[in-house]
């Protein structure tokens, strides 16, 4: 499946996302509720154990989305389905939260395969912005803090993603999302500057 585009270091050009199916038997219903957060997860196996994981009956964890080290997204769990990726509450701080409610019912899971060091490579980085531009047009989803979450906003004594640092990916998405090139906004600013 290729779906949506890609964006080079400088956030202005496109290439296809590829999307490989690898499914996973880990998934449940919605009982009712839609897709209205993504959660971001930093895989602790490496790659390609982390996946085999994700897709094994007996750990009975899975996630809708994987992206692995050369950036290839697997999809595991189809967006219509809830994934077993955050469904354990502890001390949340996320406002998104629905009390009673598992977040996996109303939640799309993508797990970044991380290799040593914790460190997300470009390619990887490249193939999260696009998923989670892709998954938010396709679901309504703002592209903000308040519905692109760590795990452990969800639970606490997690430190999933890692090193992600989603503050970071929310800003870039919306640059990307104003249209505007870097120059654009550098001459404006400089503008903005000489008139005080």
């Amino acid at each position: 499946l290729v779906r949506g585009h890609r964006f080079d270091n400088r956030f202005d050009s496109f290439d296809y996302m590829k999307i490989i199916q690898s499914p996973s038997p880990n998934f449940s219903e919605r009982n009712g509720f839609k897709p209205e957060i993504i959660v971001v997860h930093a895989t602790d196996g490496g790659y390609p154990y982390d996946l085999e994981w994700l897709t094994n009956l007996q750990s009975e964890v899975s996630s809708h989305y994987l992206i692995a080290p050369d950036g290839i997204t697997h999809q595991l769990v189809q967006e219509d389905k809830a994934a077993w990726h955050a469904g354990l509450v502890r001390n949340p701080t996320f406002k998104s939260l629905k009390e009673g409610v598992n977040p996996n019912n109303y939640s799309i899971g993508i797990e970044v395969s991380m290799l040593s060091k914790n460190i997300m490579l470009d390619v990887q980085k490249n193939s999260l912005y696009e998923l989670i531009k892709d998954i938010s047009a396709r679901n309504a989803i703002p592209i903000d803090r308040q519905h692109i979450i760590g795990h452990r906003e969800i639970r606490s004594n997690k430190t999933c993603p890692g090193t992600i640092n989603l503050n970071t990916v929310v800003s870039d998405l919306l640059f990307i999302n104003s249209g505007q090139d870097k120059n654009s906004i550098k001459k404006q600013i400089v503008e903005l500057l000489d008139k005080l």
